[in-house]
């Protein structure tokens, strides 16, 4: 049962390299990517040719798979963006095409084994492959989630995300749609074939068929990730929640072999577990409203009951008023530190948090109370600057 879980979370975190290159399809660019399934297998097939057949190491294999899933991505980005195409239908075009591809680049073999050779994880001498596996698949997880936050955080990452957002209202803002849609799908398909080059060497062999079910386990892994941790908390939270989602899937998936499902099931079983985790934001809704019907039931009914959710509902009041005047205090501190502050970097920076720290203020409190915070700082900076001046007319 351990070695099953553990199997299953070790899968969860390579899978969850997928998982999170379909969140930047599929809820980023709002863009209905079915390439996936077609660049998840060639990565696979890529990694599995080049360590076999060529000698290479797992590693520099996985970073040759990551380009040709890019490749893959840009083709269906070309076909939309350049042809005119539904996105839909360009990915299936693509996806078709990436069957034969990947055949041939497997020279027309079915599938290519793994052993005996020099794996992603192999690097790490005297350890059983399960553990070996497990802390490559953290520190690659780590630094996937983290190079994603950066990227997306700069300016042509917020341009992407801002083409999913509103595409219109990103072309009136002077943003080219097209190249953005290109630039984030070749990301896309890039992770998700590097997970397919992982997967791949994880299981030791690669099939031309293995990225069948790729789309829906992403999805899958996407939509449970946003139920555990909701998409309008911080972005890194949301990449650790789908590589959360992911795991769970996986584990979940794992322990239906371990219990011997018959092989003609496992299909069905997979249909049900989506079904499920596509009902989970549903579920989670009447649970709260639920929640809320028996607290103000039972608020009428019990009076002990109604002094002690009194006292709850106080200590959440107080806690949130806390929480908003720590963000406007934060605010206005550092539009006084911008005013004052000579270099020009530190000044680009401080610029950077002021935006990101309104942008949080407004989308938890509305427009309105950030106006009277922007007033309250410019009132702030004005009693500042005014008090400096009064020193230096003492002084002199």
């Amino acid at each position: 049962m351990f070695n099953t879980i553990l199997g299953g979370f070790n899968q969860g975190l390579l899978w969850a390299v997928l998982a999170i290159g379909v969140f930047v399809s599929f809820r980023l660019l709002d863009f209905a990517d079915l390439t996936c399934e077609g660049s998840f297998a060639w990565g696979g097939a890529v990694a599995a040719v080049l360590i076999q057949q060529y000698g290479w190491n797992g590693i520099p294999a996985c970073l040759i798979a990551l380009i040709a899933g890019g490749v893959a991505g840009l083709i269906t980005a070309l076909l939309h963006t350049k042809l005119k195409i539904a996105p839909i239908l360009s990915g299936i075009i693509t996806l078709t095409a990436m069957y034969s591809i990947t055949l041939i680049t497997m020279n027309n073999k079915a599938s290519i084994g793994l052993l005996n050779v020099p794996l992603f994880y192999s690097w790490i001498p005297g350890m059983k492959s399960i553990y070996a596996i497990l802390i490559m698949g953290v520190i690659i997880i780590a630094i996937i989630i983290a190079v994603v936050y950066w990227f997306f955080g700069t300016e042509l990452g917020s341009a992407i995300r801002s083409t999913g957002v509103n595409e219109r209202m990103s072309r009136a803002q002077g943003i080219n749609t097209d190249n953005t849609k290109i630039i984030g799908l070749v990301i896309s398909n890039a992770l998700i074939a590097l997970s397919g080059a992982l997967v791949a060497q994880e299981q030791g062999t690669a099939s031309w068929t293995m990225g069948q079910g790729a789309i829906v386990a992403g999805l899958a892994s996407v939509i449970i990730g946003e139920t555990i941790i909701p998409s309008n908390r911080n972005f890194a939270l949301t990449l650790v929640g789908v590589t959360i989602g992911s795991i769970i899937y996986r584990i979940i998936y794992s322990l239906v072999y371990y219990f011997g499902l018959p092989t003609e099931y496992i299909k069905l079983s997979t249909a049900v577990l989506v079904v499920i985790a596509l009902c989970l934001p549903m579920i989670k809704t009447k649970c709260i409203a639920l929640a809320k019907k028996l607290d103000a039931k039972w608020r009428a009914k019990y009076p002990k009951y109604a002094a002690y959710a009194q006292k709850r509902d106080d200590k959440k009041a107080q806690k949130a008023e806390k929480a908003k005047s720590a963000l406007a205090d934060k605010i206005t501190n550092l539009s006084t530190l911008i005013k004052s502050e000579s270099d020009v970097k530190k000044a680009k920076t401080l610029q950077r948090q002021i935006s990101k720290a309104k942008e949080k203020f407004a989308e938890k409190y509305g427009s309105k109370e950030l106006e009277d915070v922007e007033e309250h700082t410019e009132a702030a900076s004005v009693a500042v600057i005014g008090g400096n001046d009064n020193v230096d007319v003492k002084n002199n």
